[in-house]
């Protein structure tokens, strides 16, 4: 969920924690910070900070965004150095009291910005907050072309050096890519999600502004490939048609200490939270590897372009294995995709369901984290289980799908 207090009341204003923590599918607030120094804003870097602390308090995992609005899709490569410099000079001041993934600067790049302008520029820009803070956690890093620029991502992914970023869409009825010269669509997040060799997100999605990308099939697309999705926005729109979740706005009041729900709350909420373990109805299922039960291996993150946290590691033993468990609303056959890595070969892995040996399935060569049908099988409805043993060994398994 994206927050932007940082343009209204002076920084003060009560952010409404109250009324969120009753939705339980809000687990991560992205939070815009304009930097204090820079004449947009007279919110101050203590008034950041204490946003920063209210979510953790709350028990959100907090993105924490350097938003400099003259410079959102900004080609020019100083905007991004001055945003990692501004980390530089002020990461540890708003660390002090809560952990934050960074999120390097919000939607630099314009339409324009090539593959090799993008990778150089994050290059630099990157080394400057690693070398200049403490921080070693993932560094959210925007799409060009205000988030929509998937091909350019893409591409320029071979190209950056640091191994630990994720990117970050943003999507409207507005996204276009400029490299198909047509409107965003579920191939280009494909083609994001196939070619990069880091994890993806859509750090922002909403129902307005002009364009006729179909942002709803977008998002549900996203999450289909394990992608986290932050709706945009719980207050803080002052757009023309501003997409505020809660009432009242910041922009028009600054002294409320409760917040009420809008009519846009339900089109932005009913998006979010993940089909994966136990849910219900949901009919297409994402088993993150790391999340379930492990027997003889073990988690690793070594490898980019995982879902999730982590991956399984070390099929290198007899019995090694690991077990995912997921609900189904009813029995039937489903379809069961692997995403995994095997770098130096082919290999077979071990396949059984709810206990039953299906025999050896094979993995394709493939030093990236990619996905691999292996068959449909019948499933019962309620509990159920899918068990991946050593075989062969030596591959990484990271999520199951199960459709």
């Amino acid at each position: 969920m994206n927050l932007q207090p940082t343009y209204f009341c002076d920084g003060d204003q009560d952010l409404g924690w109250d009324l969120m923590n009753d939705h339980s599918e809000i687990s991560t607030v992205r939070i815009e910070i304009e930097p204090p120094s820079w004449g947009e804003t007279s919110a101050t870097l203590s008034d950041a900070r204490r946003w920063i602390d209210e979510a953790n308090a709350n028990g959100y995992q907090v993105i924490a965004t350097c938003h400099h609005y003259p410079n959102n899709g900004s080609g020019d490569p100083q905007a991004l150095y001055d945003a990692a410099n501004w980390w530089a000079d002020n990461y540890s001041y708003l660390s002090a009291n809560s952990s934050f993934v960074v999120n390097l600067h919000n939607e630099w790049g314009s339409h324009d910005t090539t593959a090799s302008e993008y990778a150089n520029a994050y290059n630099d820009a990157l080394s400057t907050v690693r070398s200049n803070t403490s921080y070693t956690g993932p560094i959210v890093c925007d799409l060009s072309g205000y988030g929509q620029e998937t091909d350019i991502a893409a591409d320029a992914s071979s190209s950056i050096a640091d191994d630990n970023i994720v990117f970050s869409a943003h999507i409207y009825p507005s996204a276009y890519n400029s490299v198909d010269g047509d409107w965003l669509d579920v191939q280009d997040l494909e083609y994001l999600d196939d070619n990069s060799e880091y994890p993806c997100m859509i750090g922002e999605f909403g129902s307005k502004r002009d364009g006729q990308a179909d942002w709803s099939a977008l998002v549900d697309h996203a999450k289909s490939l394990g992608w986290p999705v932050l709706g945009w926005a719980w207050n803080g729109d002052g757009s023309s048609e501003p997409m505020n979740m809660t009432s009242p706005y910041w922009g028009d009041q600054c002294s409320a200490t409760s917040y009420s729900k809008t009519a846009y709350f339900e089109t932005i909420y009913s998006k979010l939270g993940s089909d994966e373990g136990d849910g219900g109805d949901t009919e297409t299922k994402y088993l993150n590897a790391e999340y379930h039960s492990h027997d003889g291996v073990s988690t690793g993150t070594t490898r980019s372009g995982y879902w999730g946290d982590a991956y399984v590691t070390g099929f290198d033993s007899a019995g090694d294995s690991v077990t995912m468990d997921f609900n189904a609303a009813a029995s039937g056959d489903r379809t069961v995709t692997i995403r995994y890595a095997s770098e130096y070969d082919t290999k077979e892995a071990n396949l059984y369901i709810n206990g039953s040996s299906k025999g050896q399935v094979t993995l394709p060569q493939s030093s990236t984290f990619t996905k691999t049908s292996v068959g449909t099988y019948a499933f019962d409805e309620g509990s159920n289980t899918i068990t991946i043993e050593k075989g062969w060994g030596y591959y990484d398994i990271d999520a199951v799908v199960i459709e």
